[in-house]
């Protein structure tokens, strides 16, 4: 069970804060981002630095010598959901404290978090004195922090990054063009365990709630737990689209009668998986995917007290 920690009496002036921006992110927003924190009167006190990336990678590098520097007090992550996975995953196991500015399409795990998708009031929430150990969910080896998948939105995944162009845009117009082609597909699901034998059009595991833009897989996921959620949906009938749409994105999803969550610790999926994404970023892995979860193994500045 991971835990939550405040420290208000916590002197910011020891704080060394290091931004680490992917300049492109939010169709180059992240290039605002030191005029930004100039702006706020909260940072006159504060010690920062920026680094900006380069290139796919660059970012754990960035942060695997900063750690190797030993200064820092704060390391945090400027862009979308794949700048977020790269800082974060390479702080598990420290005590450097981890945050998020947004500024990517989904940013489903500063959303869970309770991040601002507005760069000021978020920089602002990074000065936070509240802080959680959380938990990491570790897929054939991969760290991911939100939520990840074999199914339909795998190949969603993947689809969307043969685009060219970025953003919610693609990303919909991608889930579209699958809906109607993808075939849902049979699995052997071991959750602690205990076998089950399902046939999924959506196939997630999920530390947090959602994908991204209140789209909510997994409404009573909790970072803190020690559990993963693997969610498993069955193909909507067309004329259930709608609704099925409403409950995905008010975080009602589990009312649904074909929608079905197993919390556990591991799970085993054997079956036919070529197509996987980690917090969204396309990856290819074969059967069988394992997966377990690593408990209160990160630390995460949070705005509030979240789950």
């Amino acid at each position: 069970m991971c835990t939550m920690e405040s420290e208000d009496r916590e002197n910011k002036a020891a704080w060394h804060l290091l931004f680490i921006v992917n300049p492109i992110s939010g169709v180059g927003a992240g290039k605002k981002l030191p005029d930004k924190i100039k702006e706020l009167p909260e940072y006159r006190d504060v010690a920062y630095d920026i680094r900006f990336t380069e290139y796919a990678g660059h970012a754990r590098t960035i942060v695997q010598e900063a750690l190797q520097k030993g200064t820092y007090t704060h390391i945090v992550a400027v862009g979308g959901d794949g700048t977020v996975n790269e800082v974060g995953t390479a702080l598990m196991g420290t005590s450097v404290a981890f945050a998020i500015v947004s500024l990517g399409s989904g940013n489903g795990f500063a959303r869970h978090l309770g991040y601002s998708v507005h760069m000021k009031k978020a920089l602002r929430q990074v000065l936070s004195h509240a802080y959680a150990r959380i938990d990491v969910l570790e897929i054939n080896g991969i760290p991911s922090l939100n939520v990840s998948g074999v199914g339909y939105d795998a190949e969603v995944a993947h689809e969307f990054n043969r685009f060219r162009v970025r953003g919610i845009i693609s990303y919909i117009w991608a889930g579209l063009k699958l809906w109607f082609n993808y075939t849902s597909k049979n699995y052997r699901i071991t959750c602690d365990r205990e076998v089950h034998e399902e046939k999924c059009f959506i196939l997630s595991l999920a530390n947090s709630s959602q994908f991204g833009n209140n789209a909510c897989i997994a409404p009573h996921a909790s970072l803190r737990d020690g559990l993963m959620d693997v969610c498993l949906l069955r193909r909507p009938n067309l004329f259930k689209v709608f609704y099925f749409l409403c409950c995905f994105m008010n975080g009602k999803i589990d009312r649904l009668s074909y929608y079905k969550n197993i919390q556990c610790r591991e799970v085993i999926i054997e079956g036919d998986i070529s197509h996987v994404h980690i917090d969204g970023e396309a990856t290819v892995m074969s059967s069988p995917v394992c997966a377990k979860i690593q408990p209160g193994v990160l630390k995460v500045v949070v705005p509030k007290f979240s789950r």
